[in-house]
């Protein structure tokens, strides 16, 4: 049985309520949905599960997730702005193999801005003949170092993607893992411009195009190009809980 833990141990989903702050902890919203679906599979949904094991990565056979951390803080270049993780699994493949998850629960909120907007310190409409900001640019040559590619301070790509997908690979590190997997668990009619920038992502990271519930990977991301990434987009409706929440 996979163990929840937040500033406490969570032992139920009301238990979740206050960690993501009071507007997500709604029906539909992406961390309420987040509390139901895991603990109602108590750990890994089932469906996932079976995803990452038929996707024919042995790394990925038989996963099972001993603990969870919710809101899980990672920093990358410095000691503020850490990439805060929704969930963070810490499990096994089935050889005992540490494999770590990097779970991003969507509905229809985006991957919040651009890099372009976000390394010149603006987040709706900046203007590109402001120059970026010199701590942003130095996070996002830390960033670069441990992805596939340089990533320019004028690219579209989402910023969220972009250091989630960083804090997995270094939380892996940091526990000897063998593998990472970034998880987008979305839920929810509204995600399809997410996906797009979901994909445009793995394009650039050098893969294809997202497909729903189908692994990506492996890409060999880190600083030594050694730890194997995978992604999976997994779509779903709102939970049956979340439908009818509990008074």
């Amino acid at each position: 049985m996979t163990i929840f833990f937040g500033y406490k141990r969570l032992a139920k989903f009301d238990d979740w309520q206050g960690l993501a702050g009071a507007d997500k902890w709604v029906p539909g919203r992406s961390a309420y949905e987040l509390a139901h679906c895991w603990h109602q599979f108590k750990g890994l949904p089932k469906p996932i599960g079976n995803a990452l094991n038929n996707s024919g990565h042995p790394l990925l056979r038989r996963l099972s997730v001993d603990l969870c951390l919710v809101e899980k803080p990672v920093f990358l270049d410095s000691k503020t702005g850490p990439s805060m993780t929704d969930l963070m699994g810490y499990g096994r493949n089935e050889k005992g193999d540490a494999v770590i998850l990097a779970v991003e629960g969507k509905a229809d909120e985006p991957f919040a801005s651009r890099v372009s907007a976000w390394v010149r310190g603006e987040q709706n409409n900046p203007s590109m003949q402001a120059k970026p900001r010199p701590t942003r640019m130095r996070r996002l040559k830390f960033l670069s170092r441990h992805l596939s590619f340089a990533i320019s301070p004028d690219s579209p790509l989402r910023y969220q993607l972009v250091h989630r997908t960083v804090s997995a690979v270094l939380e892996a590190q940091l526990h000897g893992a063998v593998a990472a997997v970034v998880l987008i668990h979305a839920f929810g009619p509204g995600t399809s411009k997410n996906l797009s920038d979901f994909s445009e992502f793995l394009t650039e990271l050098g893969g294809s195009r997202a497909t729903k519930g189908v692994v990506s990977g492996p890409f060999l991301l880190g600083e030594r190009r050694d730890l194997r990434t995978y992604f999976l987009w997994w779509q779903q409706d709102a939970t049956t809980q979340a439908v009818q929440p509990r008074l």
